[in-house]
């Protein structure tokens, strides 16, 4: 269930598809706005504030790239999922250019988990690696769980980043041209002193292993990522926490904050 109610707008031809996930959607606390036709869905865009919208590739007037485009101009931080029938490597380029989610029909399970993260509150994490392939890879992941992805390609255009943005956490590779992770990681915690930071490295070293314990960054190596991913998911959970806590000091609810933080460090 979502923290809150907001609008979906849902955009497919095929009346039936639309109204089997709308129940589900308002199931999850979501408030679903259908329309059978691209035409349709942009003269609801322009009636009501809409916070997501999922739409369907094929459709008869216009397709889903060009709804959707047109959806972003009237409302410009609109989250966007295209839907469509068959895979195709095209078409899912074209939707990461314009920052949209991109999944298959018959895959419907990844778009169930995604819709679950939309209505929660996005964490920034900034990935920063020298190898944009990695970057790419990593970073679609990320996004599909709960947080906002950031990329940089160096250790200097991380830290232009961090400047211009709060950021919750950060995953650094260890081997970078300009400046190498343990650098960068010092220089983004003098930036946001209560960031959480994550080492990369492509092969294993104690001495760094040492070096990123002292700098209070977590260590994973490039081969053993199954290590890495655990970490993610429970680091989200220590953010929603930490944010909970802060809400509950600052309501008044002091012994409560106390009592959350206290089993931070616990675990």
């Amino acid at each position: 269930m979502t923290e809150k109610k907001f609008n979906m707008l849902l955009v497919d031809d095929e009346k039936k598809f639309l109204d089997t996930i709308s129940e589900r959607i308002r199931l999850k606390g979501f408030e679903p706005l259908l329309a059978t036709s691209g035409k349709e869905a942009l003269e609801i865009a322009r009636k009501h504030k809409l916070h997501a919208a999922v739409v369907d590739l094929k459709m008869p007037d216009m397709d889903g790239l060009v709804t959707i485009t047109k959806l972003k101009e009237i409302h410009p931080k609109i989250k966007t999922v295209l839907l469509t029938g068959f895979g195709d490597e095209k078409v899912k380029e074209a939707a990461e250019v314009m920052d949209t989610a991109y999944f298959e029909k018959d895959e419907m399970g990844s778009f169930w988990d995604f819709i679950k993260l939309l209505g929660k509150k996005k964490f920034n994490i900034l990935l920063v690696d020298d190898e944009k392939k990695f970057l790419d890879t990593i970073s679609e992941r990320i996004r599909l769980k709960g947080f906002e992805p950031l990329l940089a390609t160096s250790g200097k255009e991380a830290l232009e980043i961090a400047r211009k943005h709060k950021l919750h956490a950060a995953v650094v590779d260890l081997k970078m041209p300009d400046m190498d992770g343990l650098v960068t990681i010092t220089k983004l915690k003098e930036i946001h002193p209560k960031i959480k930071t994550v080492l990369l490295t492509g092969f294993g070293d104690e001495k760094v292993k040492e070096a990123a314990e002292a700098i209070d960054s977590a260590y994973f190596e490039k081969d053993r990522m199954g290590n890495f991913w655990h970490f993610i998911k429970s680091l989200q959970r220590n953010l929603e926490d930490t944010m909970a806590a802060a809400g509950m000091a600052s309501g008044g609810d002091l012994e409560d904050a106390i009592k959350i933080g206290k089993e931070k460090k616990e675990h």
